[in-house]
This record gives structure tokens, C-alpha cells and sequence, in this order.
């Protein structure tokens, strides 16, 4: 019997992971590198942002710019994971920030989220701001490695 699906939740360890600031309407989670409990150590980086609305314990969204098999989910749990478009000589994580540093796309995903109200109320520079602070703490993460 197929278990039902469930809308995955905000992490409750907050270990690892770091807080952005995007604005009051909507709480946005970092980690640079995200292993799921139990899996065998392999060469794959996972970073992982989780959104939520303010307030709510739901995921909206989340992106997996993962170093192989980058993708981003819309409601997850719910819906399956959409393949995240990359452009040739651009990182996952570059692909992502787009969603960010072009904030009709960002918000175009909270609206397919049902978040429609929300959406329309961030603002672009606490988005693109959002952008600049999972770029700073990535870029810390591989200094911090190749150190």
C-alpha cells in the first residue's frame, strides 16, 4: 500500500542551516550541504533552500542545486521534483539564484505554490538581497574547504 504523501515541513534541526533575510512575508533556509541521514558518503554536493510562508511550517519551495541532479520542488511532498534548468558554463547554484535575482520567476513558483497573496508582496531587492546572502555563505563554505 502506497503511503500518502505528506507536504514536507521546515527543518526542525536547525543545524547547519543558515537564516536569510528576504523579507517578512516569507522565511528562507540555507545549507551548503544537506546529507540525508543514512546515506553513503559520496562526491555530490547538496545545498538546499527551503522557503516558507511566515508563519506556516509547510515548504513552499524548495531547490536542490545539487553538483549532479539539480532540481527544485514546488510544494514538496506533494509534487514531484521539476529538473532545474542549467546553462551551459553555469553552476546549479547560479541557475538557482536566478529564481531570486529575477523575482517575477520567484514569485511566479509561490503562485504555483498557492501562495498567490504573498507572492505579491516581496519585494525585489529582499529577493535579490536573499540571492547575495546564500552566494556569501556558499562561497565561505568552499573557502572554508579548500583552506
Amino acid at each position: 500500500m502506497q503511503r500518502p504523501r505528506m507536504q514536507q515541513t521546515m527543518p526542525e534541526d536547525r543545524s547547519g542551516w543558515h537564516q536569510i533575510d528576504a523579507g517578512p512575508q516569507i522565511e528562507v533556509l540555507f545549507h551548503p550541504d544537506r546529507r540525508p541521514a543514512g546515506r553513503e558518503p559520496d562526491q555530490i554536493e547538496r545545498p538546499s533552500i527551503v522557503v516558507a510562508v511566515a508563519g506556516k511550517r509547510e515548504q513552499a519551495l524548495r531547490f536542490d542545486p545539487f553538483s549532479m541532479g539539480a532540481h527544485y520542488h514546488i510544494r514538496p511532498g506533494l509534487a514531484e521534483q521539476i529538473p532545474l534548468p542549467v546553462a551551459e558554463g553555469q553552476t546549479p547554484l547560479d541557475a538557482t539564484m536566478a529564481f531570486f535575482e529575477k523575482p517575477l520567476r520567484f514569485r511566479g513558483l509561490l503562485a504555483l505554490a498557492e501562495e498567490d497573496e504573498v507572492a505579491s508582496q516581496l519585494r525585489d531587492e529582499a529577493l535579490k538581497n536573499a540571492a547575495s546572502q546564500i552566494r556569501a555563505h556558499s562561497a565561505a563554505r568552499h573557502k572554508a574547504a579548500a583552506a
